[in-house]
This record gives C-alpha cells, sequence and structure tokens, in this order.
C-alpha cells in the first residue's frame, strides 16, 4: 500500500534522545515514526531549501502579477524612503551644528511633539521661563542660519 504524506513534524526530544517525525498519511492517520539523526538531519535540510525556494518564488511570482499602478502606490504608501530617511539625518545634522544639543532637544519636543513648555520644564526640572528663552534663541539661530 502506497501512502502520500502531506505534511510532517520533526521533532527530537532531548530526556530520550530520540528524533521522530509525525505526519497524517493519506488516509488521515497519525503517524509517528522514530528515526535516525541523519534522517532527521536530511529532512531539515531539505525542509529549510524547500522553504527558501517557496519564499523567492512567491516574492517574484507576486510582482509579476502587480500592475504598474499597484507597484507605484505600494511605493508611494512607504514612509520610510532612503531618500526622506537621508534628507531627515541632514537636517538633524544641520540643526546640531547650529544649536547646542539643549536647545535642540528642547524645540523637538515642543515644536515636533507638541509638548508643552509647561510640561518640558516640568521633564527638565527648570523654569519655564528658561524654556521658553532656550526655544526662542534656538528659533532665531535657525532663521539667521537659513537667513530666513
Amino acid at each position: 500500500m502506497k501512502y502520500e504524506v502531506d505534511s510532517y513534524i520533526l521533532e527530537y526530544l532531548e530526556d530520550e534522545d530520540k528524533y521522530y517525525i509525525a505526519f497524517k498519511d493519506s488516509v488521515g492517520n497519525d503517524c509517528k515514526l522514530e528515526i535516525c539523526k541523519d534522517i532527521f538531519e536530511e529532512y531539515m535540510k531539505s525542509k529549510k531549501s524547500y522553504i527558501k525556494i517557496k519564499n523567492e518564488t512567491s516574492r517574484h511570482l507576486e510582482h509579476k502579477k502587480l500592475t504598474d499602478e499597484e507597484i507605484y502606490k505600494r511605493i508611494k504608501n512607504n514612509d520610510d524612503l532612503v531618500e526622506d530617511i537621508v534628507i531627515k539625518n541632514i537636517e538633524k545634522d544641520v540643526l546640531n551644528t547650529i544649536l547646542t544639543e539643549k536647545q535642540y532637544k528642547r524645540i523637538e519636543l515642543h515644536l515636533i511633539n507638541n509638548i508643552t513648555i509647561t510640561d518640558i520644564a516640568r521633564l527638565e526640572n527648570v523654569r519655564k521661563k528658561q524654556i521658553k528663552k532656550s526655544i526662542e534663541l534656538g528659533i532665531k539661530k535657525i532663521k539667521k542660519f537659513f537667513s530666513i
């Protein structure tokens, strides 16, 4: 009688130091067989190879099915485009050369993260007036650098 194996599970039980393969045969019966280490390792290699080929194939086939418009939409919806990341890093580097570390942090917290001056003062355990003055000076430096 011929049995076709649909899927299988490989298992190694440390406490028994034994290798097993479990599967359902074509009739639907659960089967579990003890196998030697060499067979276990060969199954593992073949399974990994199969998964790798399957993933590569599905990745390439999916793109063949997409229209140009669908590919463009995917690219357009990606917020982390390389160009955007580079521009953000350049902007950050420029601002770090213009501002002190504290000014940069305070401006980022207040203008980008919408944290109030009062909350920033509480975080840093300083007076609101110091935070406000620091942010104003930082903005002045930025305007001067960009000649705004």
